[in-house]
């Protein structure tokens, strides 16, 4: 399985699942500007984002049975599988956790830093110790507004419909407009969409990954790939 980060997240959040889920190999994307890629330029769209990691796999051998997106990797795991998918390598299944359907998803602050604070304290608000640090809150600010931009600003979802069947996870607690909008994940595939909602708020998968859900996703997308 190939996972994707939330905004300002790294491939390291998902670095214990490997343990969690020994039968299967966890793969994690790393964005561009953090841990191993902190020098690379941050991607000036989303869409550009999704072309360099469809990109890599295109260009490797690796083949993928399942996409975790949680938050905005959502969006970047829609953009990946459909250009696998018209380059006739798609993904049986894909995964979207705390995030509503493109269309759906509630208005994303990234420019002014009293209005992006205020966004964050609706899912993880900053600590006390990182707003006693300027200079490590400004390197984190810039890194959450660059994926908020991202965020913002993409558009191209209309009409992208996969063949992937798509499993939707949301927090009984995340915030009611991610909540009423995962149903919308449904117009982007020919598929199924297969909701579900799990106990704590946007980042639940911090408490308890959502490792029995993973394994259902990859058995059915393994029988996908049988028929």
């Amino acid at each position: 399985m190939l996972c994707f980060a939330h905004a300002a997240g790294c491939a390291s959040f998902f670095r214990s699942w490997q343990a969690l889920l020994s039968s299967v190999t966890v793969h994690a994307v790393q964005y561009p500007g953090r841990e191993d890629r902190i020098s690379d330029p941050a991607a000036a769209s989303l869409i550009e984002l999704a072309d360099t990691v469809a990109e890599e796999i295109l260009h490797s051998e690796q083949e993928y049975d399942l996409f975790f997106g949680h938050s905005m990797g959502s969006y970047v795991a829609l953009e990946v599988a459909h250009r696998l998918q018209a380059a006739g390598r798609g993904v049986p299944a894909i995964v979207v956790s705390s995030a509503a359907a493109p269309a759906l998803r509630p208005p994303v602050p990234y420019e002014k830093t009293a209005d992006v604070l205020e966004y964050l304290t609706q899912f993880e608000p900053l600590s006390p110790e990182i707003r006693q640090e300027p200079e490590l809150l400004d390197i984190i600010l810039d890194r959450v507004k660059s994926d908020l931009r991202l965020v913002s600003n993409y558009r191209e979802y209309t009409g992208k419909e996969i063949d992937s069947e798509i499993f939707g996870i949301v927090g009984a607690e995340d915030i009611p407009e991610i909540r009423d909008g995962l149903p919308g994940w449904a117009a982007h595939t020919s598929s199924n969409l297969r909701a579900h909602t799990v106990p704590g708020n946007h980042f639940y998968l911090r408490a308890e990954p959502p490792t029995t859900l993973i394994r259902a996703a990859l058995s059915r997308a393994l029988l996908a790939t049988q028929d």
